[in-house]
């Protein structure tokens, strides 16, 4: 579908915006010509745009997934304020408030419907929507459907079938942090068709990123303290006084657990900071309380867990400080990146304590499944054919999450087959050893290294700025961004603890494909001077000496 500029602009301006960010207009025009699209933009880039306008122009119905309520009810009532019809459903609403959502995308009067990824499993909310024209559906948030994102959610597996019941429409799906990797995974699971792959500069060059190390728990307070009376570093005055102004503003403390959360907001109001705390065990109307207290300004502070932020869009945050270290670079880069939405200066401080990230990998080792799990699924799917996934879990006695994993496991390797909602063995005396269990080993490798990699970044004297660009397939523009730490340090004279010898220069750049005689095949992530870091498909992350890679050959370069 066509639509000549000026009739997009004037669409544009329904949504009070003047003109378009970068990227949108060429993802909005990709939407229209039937593409699928996996795009992945920086937290405040507009991504909710592309879909809102693109829905005025495509005929019947834009379907939209994510798994934020809260923002979900932001936007809809942010559209509707516009005249702009937009239904949503969530598992909080009432069998009369889903019905009356429900009955006005049966007689067309909502162009956008708003969804959970848990809802395609209600057969009342396909009947309805099978029986529409959906011309567009929208995965938000699409990192929850791999495995190796940070924030897996079972129910996106399931996302798949429902595109192909809605009738195959267009695909965008949408995302502020996946690796290659995880971009990899989103487009297989979701089924796209060649899919015209977005990544729109995730840098945020207004962000000041810093790692203040600690060997002992009991310094967190008084440095935790320190850093939001932004009292003086080594750091030239220009920073210092920025760093200053931004302490005096509004921001988030997060820690790992309930009880840190609580026990910092104690800290904080013993300082005289209107601070409060939020964590998920607490009540929807307390956290609702703080959110809303947070947002306008009657609270400066909030120490939470990370689940608070997912769908939080105050522009003026200046502060993101994180007391615990979080187990990947994914989950760190989006909690820091709720900084500063507003294009004006904001600190990224992590309080950094070696012990944090081994606690990390056994918190992550956790998740695991085990054979005998593997082996009771296999029982059950052996007596009944045709169970759906929650039935397989119930049946098995094995959680949500695992149950999703192996299903998805077991269907990428021909064992499994999902049809019609049903669950059918392919292969009924498959070997867990050799099937499910070996691509387990490969995600426990996976999670081992990101916490590895969290730790280079954490103990790194190189630029921060341009690691984390590295992290996510981009080569940052410089070599110092001179605004970080290491950076500014260095610049003001201060010792580097790491080798800044020239080493031999290697020939891979960030992006290349090479193999590792032992690791296999992997994308280099990242290049120093004496280090090159590359993602291997089997294992995860690893860094390698320069020097030794080239001594001993160990890097092969291959086309794809």
């Amino acid at each position: 579908m066509y639509v000549n500029r000026r009739t997009l602009l004037a669409e544009l301006q329904r949504f009070e915006h003047e003109s378009f960010l970068p990227g949108q207009e060429y993802l909005i025009r990709a939407v229209l010509e039937g593409r699928d699209v996996l795009a992945v933009l920086p937290t405040g880039a507009g991504k909710s745009l592309v879909y809102q306008l693109a829905a005025q122009f495509l005929p019947g119905l834009t379907l939209v997934v994510s798994p934020l309520l809260a923002l979900m009810k932001d936007q809809v009532d942010s559209i509707e304020e516009r005249g702009i019809p937009a239904g949503v459903i969530t598992s909080r609403q009432g069998r009369d408030e889903t019905a009356e959502e429900l009955e006005e995308v049966d007689e067309g009067a909502a162009k956008l419907l708003y969804v959970t990824p848990e809802r395609f499993a209600n057969e009342t909310f396909m009947a309805t929507v099978r029986d529409q024209q959906v011309s567009l559906f929208v995965v938000d948030e699409a990192h929850c459907i791999s495995e190796w994102g940070h924030d897996f959610r079972p129910a996106y597996l399931g996302l798949r079938r429902a595109i192909e019941q809605v009738g195959r429409p267009a695909i965008l799906a949408l995302t502020a942090t996946a690796t290659p990797w995880v971009r990899s995974e989103i487009v297989e699971r979701l089924g796209m068709r060649e899919p015209d792959i977005v990544v729109h500069g995730i840098d945020r060059p207004n962000l000041f990123f810093e790692v203040v190390r600690v060997e002992h728990e009991t310094d967190d307070r008084t440095l935790l303290r320190g850093l939001l009376a932004a009292e003086p570093r080594s750091y030239p005055e220009e920073i210092q006084r920025k760093l200053a102004a931004a302490m005096s503003g509004c921001g988030i403390v997060y820690v790992r657990t309930t009880r840190a959360a609580e026990e910092t907001a104690g800290w904080l109001r013993e300082w005289g900071i209107e601070a409060d705390f939020y964590h998920g065990q607490r009540s929807t109307a307390d956290r609702e309380r703080v959110q809303d207290a947070f947002m306008c300004g009657g609270l400066r502070v909030i120490a939470a867990t990370n689940a608070f932020g997912l769908g939080v869009d105050k522009p003026d945050i200046r502060f993101v400080i994180h007391r615990d270290i979080p187990a990947s670079i994914e989950a760190y880069y989006q909690e820091a990146g709720r900084a500063g939405r507003d294009g004006h200066f904001a600190r990224c401080a992590i309080i950094y304590r070696p012990a944090d990230l081994a606690r990390a990998a056994f918190l992550s080792a956790i998740s695991e499944f085990t054979r005998e799990e593997v082996e009771r699924a296999r029982a059950v799917l052996l007596r009944r054919s045709g169970l759906t996934v929650e039935e397989l879990g119930e049946a098995s006695g094995l959680s949500r999450a695992h149950v999703a994993r192996l299903v998805a496991t077991l269907t990428q390797q021909g064992i499994l087959r999902e049809q019609d909602g049903g669950l059918h063995l392919l292969v009924r005396d498959f070997d867990p050893e050799h099937t499910a269990l070996r691509a387990e080993e490969r995600r426990k490798a996976y999670e081992r290294s990101r916490v590895e990699m969290m730790r280079n970044y954490a103990e790194s004297t190189a630029c921060r700025r341009g690691f984390l660009l590295n992290y996510f397939g981009e080569e940052p523009g410089v070599d110092r961004c001179e605004l970080c730490d290491n950076d500014v340090l260095q610049r003001a004279g201060e010792p580097v603890t790491q080798g800044q010898d020239a080493a031999l220069p290697i020939p891979f750049r960030v992006g290349d494909r090479v193999r590792h005689d032992s690791w296999g095949a992997g994308t280099v992530q990242r290049v120093t001077a004496d280090t090159v870091t590359v993602l291997f498909e089997e294992v995860g992350y690893k860094t390698l000496a320069t020097a030794i890679v080239e001594e001993r050959g160990l890097l092969k370069p291959t086309e794809s």
